[in-house]
């Protein structure tokens, strides 16, 4: 999601989101090589793409790991060498007994290569990431024996991947990938943000022009009508004066994760919970969806939001809006920091806006990232023939040393530390990427964590995010960690590892409901279906399978219950 991506990119100590990770062929330095073979290796474009290498030691036990390169423009993992907080992790390797041997695959040909090379069972890599297999493939491959028990390594190694996940820092992470047999079989990244020594939520609310608020001499709206009333004002005074009525609300209410939804005590998915109840249910079935559908009509009715931005699967043309200084408010991170310099306009500030009360006797919700995040999928799979050598391999994915080098990469050159705590210098974020890939300094995330190797590990107090964006974001932010209720943005990070039966069931019934559920969305919006046929349309859902799935998530939000008692 590139909103999730931004977000990855804004602050001082964040990089990026996806990872991959591990295995397959290789070869003593750095080469083209065919990374597909005659019983189902990749297609050729991918192949002409790969790169095999490995590392010079000529001790250890090697361990195939195939991922694709990093996305970053600067820092690439092919030219790891050249960074010192490569060394240091290279001599973690070699402290393990371990002599990796990497497959690097073009990012934008990835998904084809794991899961042509997944399909066949041959070839296979010892360490890889599967995250963009689904999750009836990954059970499947589950079932197979085509993925190793992370459970049973955790007792071959020395006990740092053991505490890290039973009694440490990964323990939700691995609460939530343990299957119905009782075993984990992949790992994920995991990231915990905290204020003030508890687990805080980051948000994503609507965002309105400040500046134009202030044009128009109206504070900061209070309800939803007030709201509409400061679309209407922006509008009618030509805030951005071009002589045109184009400044709009732009956001995709195709799906209920919008901001707007959340005003109405509608929750953010076509199934998902309020977390302070965790009870599963749908919008749908929801006191305020009819109030909240009333409500956009109202906006899309008279112009006052960009409908044409409903239904869109890429941020591309909300983006174009706001560079083009034509977006009243929007739906982001409440700390935000890269929409404003995008604006062809001076002065361009939006302001984060706390849940509006929209309709009489219904508590507005706030949409929170989880302060604990669980994502995406690294296996060990069958090829493997020194699972002694894998549980080390874990052991180091786990260990503290990986998470620093990782996180905050070498003292002194990528982080200092004041006052007791790790800052991340210049060098190190985003904005310093070139000069960072100049100068071979990196930390890891950017190096082997960012959409290449293997997954992050980030734990960073919400303070230091805090500190670097404007004040009135900050001050918001910290106002916001209290609310209550919310619901969550995504529910994976709450809802442990379907059974078998109910990845088919789901798999069944997912597309044709949430397809259905947005096309009727938009109608509702645009004025194309009526709300006099309310009940034909729950009915329609229904028959689309939809109190099966809320009965199929909240059987798993259940066991999450459970685990933390």
């Amino acid at each position: 999601m590139k909103t999730l991506m931004k977000r990855g990119l804004t602050a001082a100590l964040v990089t990026s989101l996806l990872l991959s990770a591990a295995a397959c062929s290789g070869s003593s330095g750095s080469t083209t090589a065919q990374s597909g073979d005659s019983s189902g290796g990749s297609a050729a474009s991918t192949d002409a793409a790969a790169q095999t290498s490995g590392e010079s030691s000529s001790e250890g036990v090697t361990l195939h790991i195939l991922g694709p390169e990093t996305s970053n423009p600067y820092i690439h993992f092919a030219d790891r060498e050249k960074y010192s907080t490569w060394q240091a992790f290279k001599k973690l390797f070699e402290e393990r007994g371990i002599n990796p041997e990497f497959e690097i695959v073009a990012s934008d040909q990835y998904k084809t290569t794991i899961q042509t090379r997944m399909a066949s069972g041959s070839n296979l890599p010892d360490f890889a990431q599967v995250s963009s297999l689904d999750d009836s493939s990954i059970m499947n491959y589950v079932n197979m024996g085509q993925f190793l028990s992370i459970t049973q390594l955790m007792e071959e190694g020395d006990g740092t991947a053991k505490a890290f996940f039973e009694t440490g820092k990964g323990k939700l992470s691995n609460t939530l990938n343990t299957t119905e047999d009782g075993n984990a079989y992949w790992i994920s990244q995991i990231q915990a943000t905290t204020y003030d020594g508890k687990p805080a939520s980051t948000s994503m609310v609507v965002n309105i022009r400040q500046d134009w608020l202030d044009k128009i001499g109206q504070s900061l709206p209070t309800t939803a009508d007030e709201f509409y009333q400061a679309l209407k004002a922006m509008q009618d005074q030509d805030v951005n004066g071009n002589g045109q009525k184009d400044e709009v609300l732009a956001f995709n209410p195709a799906s209920f994760q919008n901001g707007i939804a959340q005003w109405f005590g509608l929750v953010t998915d076509i199934t998902s919970f309020v977390i302070e109840d965790a009870k599963v249910t749908s919008p749908w079935y929801q006191d305020g969806i009819k109030d909240y559908f009333k409500f956009l009509n109202k906006l899309a009715s008279e112009n006052l939001m960009d409908t044409s931005l409903i239904g869109l699967t890429t941020d591309d043309q909300l983006d174009q809006r706001i560079a083009e200084n034509k977006a009243s408010a929007i739906f982001t991170y409440a700390m935000q920091t890269w929409y404003e310099p995008s604006v062809a306009a001076e002065g361009a500030s939006y302001q984060p806006l706390a849940p509006l009360q929209a309709a009489e006797g219904i508590t507005p919700v706030n949409a929170i990232e989880p302060p604990n995040l669980s994502y995406g999928k690294w296996v060990f799979t069958k090829a493997v023939t020194d699972q002694t050598a894998a549980a080390a391999l874990l052991d180091l994915l786990c260990s503290e040393d990986y998470q620093t080098l990782t996180q905050w990469g070498i003292e002194g050159e990528t982080y200092e530390v004041v006052d007791g705590e790790n800052q991340l210098k210049d060098i190190a974020l985003n904005a310093s990427w070139e000069q960072a890939a100049s100068e071979g300094k990196a930390i890891g995330d950017a190096l082997w964590a960012n959409g290449s190797m293997f997954p992050k590990r980030r734990f960073v107090p919400m303070e230091n995010e805090i500190s670097v964006v404007p004040e009135n974001k900050a001050e918001f932010q910290k106002e916001i960690i209290e609310y209550s209720p919310t619901v969550p943005l995504g529910n994976e990070n709450y809802l442990p590892v379907m059974t078998s039966e109910q990845v088919e069931t789901r798999l069944g019934i997912i597309t044709d409901l949430k397809t259905r559920s947005e096309e009727l969305a938009t109608q509702l919006i645009l004025g194309q279906a009526s709300l006099d046929n309310w009940d034909s349309y729950i009915e329609e859902l229904q028959a689309l399978g939809l109190d099966q799935l809320i009965e199929i998530d909240q059987s798993r939000l259940d066991r999450y219950m459970a685990s933390l008692k």
